[in-house]
This record gives C-alpha cells, structure tokens and sequence, in this order.
C-alpha cells in the first residue's frame, strides 16, 4: 500500500513543458539560419551547373542540326542522275539493248531435295 501512496498521480491535463533559455534560443535560429544559408547555396550552385549543362548540350545540338542538313545536302547530291550516270560510265557497264521476258506460264524455280 506504501507503494501506491508514493506513487505520483498524473491527471490528464498534464504537458510536460520544454524550457529553452534565452542562450538556446539564439544558438537555434543561428544554427536553422546556418543551415537553411547551406541549403540555398547548394540548390543555387546546382542550378548554376545545370544551366552550364543545358547551354553545352544545347550547343551540341545546333552542331549536329548544322551537319545533319550538311549530309542531307550530300546525298541529294550523290543521289543525283548525273553522279549515277557517270558512276555506270567509270564502271563499265553498257545500256541494255533487248530485253528477253519469260512467258507467265513457265514455272522457273527448280525443286532441289
């Protein structure tokens, strides 16, 4: 019974409080200052990287959209019927002058087993 005498009752309004002296106080606002000044210059010095990235890829691609259309020029070019005549001319070959067609009927493929 002693035990339950000395026991301390705690009534349901009780809230433990949390003191902070003045002291503490300015250590907290100068250590959250602190930190949140970190965090900024850390997102600040990110984006400032990223804005560098985003240029040099950006000017990657304009060099790359400037030999694209370079290419696309060549080729028309290559593509042309003068540079493919001149090409059957270098190699040789002669113009078909007749033409032999196979008659529909005839069955041309051979059944090897």
């Amino acid at each position: 019974m002693r035990d339950r005498a000395k026991r301390r009752k705690f009534r349901k309004e009780y809230r433990p409080t949390f003191k902070l002296s003045r002291l503490g106080v300015v250590i907290s606002v100068v250590s959250l200052t602190f930190v949140l000044g970190l965090l900024y210059l850390s997102q600040s010095n990110q984006m400032a990287t990223s804005g560098y990235d985003i240029a040099k890829l950006e000017r990657a691609q304009a060099e790359m959209k400037l030999d694209n259309e370079r290419l696309q020029i060549e080729a028309s070019r290559l593509q042309s019927i003068q540079n493919i005549d001149g090409g059957v001319a270098k190699s040789g070959m002669v113009p078909v002058t007749k033409i032999n067609y196979l008659p529909a009927g005839i069955s041309v493929a051979i059944n090897i087993k």
